[in-house]
């Protein structure tokens, strides 16, 4: 039995926690045991009992990444469980308190991907980053190719990181009746197509690309609604650049919403605006799992996982024009039809947890005997 310890930062369920949840969901527990570490009262706690995961809640680490007061508290739980491997998502204080504690690998998930300050541009950076790479882990799990070329500029060798892209579990489609009841409770009329996003309300998000669409789409006089879920700190103005285009009234804020297979059950299309941060979408996923054709912006990592024409749109980021032509492509029948297969195929082939999690288990195994292998071969 190989047993591993997921250390994670999150105090909220985003999208490294939502990533980790379906990857435990599918584990093979005939082969690995784990042990998730992660801050007290994290959100994710309740759902790793659902799932009958241990985990550990420690006094630290919430939502940071470096905290060096948490890091002999991660020790003291590293060494108790003694784990062959360590894997770190945003959290470097378990990578360090791993490589102090003598875990024989350590594995960090890169899950975001930005735009890259010029500092990398020195070459002297980009040593430093390099050897701190090699210190503080074996090996580099990037969930999205955009994610691995920016370690690559940063200095990280290209040989220490594997793309695994992440992969959601399958939606099952609401009821002909709830998504009735549903539609009547929300004020959708009968007929009338949904359009939704379901991403966090903030700037990265590009939420206003998406009200300005709908602006055109409504001029149109055609029947629409957008549904907008998710919560964030850019509410306030999106809901007032609602009324000041004059969409508000076919325009429906959801607000935070933990479980979104009810809402995603009503889209006619699912839509990513994103212009920062983006990697490889669970939302856009979970959608394509109901086979629900994708429009998304040609940033990060969207256009890898919409195929233009294929499962979905790309448009140009931030061109709402653009992405209210997309949409309004898909009225036709045959068209829309062609990208439902293809959106079900895509998720079928690559976008699922299963075979994620399969990926991310055959690293473990590779990373751990090639360090088993380099102990022999030191041995006298």
């Amino acid at each position: 039995m190989i047993r591993v310890i997921e250390a994670i930062s999150d105090t909220n369920i985003g999208g490294a926690g939502r990533l980790l949840l379906a990857r435990l969901e599918e584990s093979d527990r005939s082969r690995f045991d784990e042990t998730v570490i992660l801050p007290r009262a994290s959100k994710l706690c309740p759902h790793l009992e659902d799932l009958g995961v241990k985990y550990i809640e420690i006094d630290g680490c919430a939502d940071r990444s470096l905290d060096i007061f948490a890091i002999p508290k991660l020790w003291r739980e590293i060494r108790r469980i003694r784990p062959h491997i360590l894997n770190s998502h945003a959290c470097l204080s378990a990578r360090i308190a791993g490589r102090i504690a003598g875990v024989p690998t350590i594995i960090q998930t890169r899950h975001s991907s930005f735009p890259l300050s010029k500092i990398y541009e020195h070459r002297a950076v980009r040593a430093v980053v390099r050897v701190a790479s090699r210190a503080f882990s074996d090996g580099i799990i990037a969930v999205a190719h955009i994610v691995e070329n920016d370690l690559v500029r940063m200095g990280v060798e290209h040989e220490r990181i594997s793309v695994i892209i992440n992969g959601a579990r399958p939606l099952c489609r609401a009821s002909e009746s709830d998504i009735k009841v549903a539609r009547e409770r929300l004020g959708i009329p009968n007929g009338a197509r949904v359009v939704g996003i379901c991403a966090r309300l903030e700037k990265c998000k590009d939420h206003a690309t998406f009200l300005r669409a709908a602006k055109q789409i409504c001029e149109s006089c055609r029947d629409y609604r957008f549904l907008i879920v998710g919560e964030g700190s850019e509410r306030h103005s999106l809901e007032s650049l609602a009324k000041r285009l004059g969409v508000a009234d076919s325009v429906i804020f959801t607000g935070f919403c933990e479980n979104i297979t009810e809402y995603m059950s009503l889209f006619d299309i699912n839509i990513n605006c994103s212009v920062g941060t983006e990697t490889s979408s669970l939302a856009l996923s979970e959608g394509m799992s109901l086979g629900i054709p994708a429009i998304a912006s040609d940033y990060g990592g969207n256009p890898y996982m919409v195929r233009d024409g294929v499962n979905g749109f790309l448009y140009p980021q931030g061109n709402a024009e653009e992405l209210a032509k997309k949409i309004l492509l898909l009225e036709d029948k045959k068209l829309y039809e062609k990208l439902s297969r293809g959106a079900r195929e895509r998720f079928e082939s690559e976008l699922n947890a299963r075979r994620m999690t399969r990926l991310t288990e055959k690293l473990y195994s590779l990373l751990l005997k090639k360090r088993i292998d380099r102990y022999r071969s030191m041995r006298p």
